[in-house]
């Protein structure tokens, strides 16, 4: 785990904290599963279209369910559909899991360290994926952040999250794939690894 990392100075870490979506799993898996459902409300061929959209534009990106029925015209109100897409995305229950290599990198880290996790994300969903990983297995239910509880204060790169956890972020390093992982890293003053799938390692 160490030699993986040496731009990491681990005498000074005390606790190690992760980003779930695209860190500790491949999210693709996720949206391929997801879309999947969601195309049944329109064409099969409406899967095809929603990935590569979501692989050109982010997990961001808010027009995929509107460009997809807008491509894929079916006979009901363009709200309403959106309304349901909206409503099966947010609360999806995956069959996501950890690869074996992550899983491997949580033991150590939780035999050596205090873990912590802090997720973005609608906080249904976020809890869904977090059950169907498996990581109740390895975190502390008091070290695990959703900021969906209240995305405008609680959400990265804000730090507020670590405020409740207690995590002293002077002894930190967190691993996350995007952006606002690394802002968020930068505003807490703790050391930071920029990892996009933990598997990959």
């Amino acid at each position: 785990m160490k030699s993986s990392f040496n731009n990491i100075d681990w005498d000074k870490v005390s606790y190690v904290g992760f980003d779930m979506d695209g860190t500790l799993y491949d999210e693709y898996e996720f949206i391929s599963e997801v879309y999947l459902e969601i195309s049944k409300l329109l064409n099969p061929q409406a899967l095809s279209f929603m990935k590569k959209r979501w692989l050109d534009k982010g997990s961001s990106y808010p027009y995929i369910f509107s460009e997809a029925f807008d491509l894929y015209n079916i006979k009901c109100e363009k709200q309403s559909f959106i309304d349901e897409a909206l409503n099966i995305y947010r609360n999806f229950k995956p069959k996501i899991k950890l690869n074996i290599r992550v899983k491997e990198i949580l033991k150590y880290c939780k035999n050596n360290y205090e873990i912590f996790l802090v997720t973005d994300g609608n906080l249904t969903l976020q809890k869904n994926k977090y059950m169907s990983l498996g990581l109740d297995r390895f975190f502390n239910d008091k070290n695990v952040f959703f900021t969906g509880i209240n995305t405008k204060i609680f959400s990265k790169p804000s730090i507020e999250s670590l405020n409740v956890l207690s995590i002293d972020p002077n002894k930190s390093v967190f691993f996350g794939d995007r952006d606002c992982d690394y802002q968020f890293s930068i505003n807490a003053k703790m050391q930071f690894q920029k990892v996009k799938i933990m598997s990959i390692l």
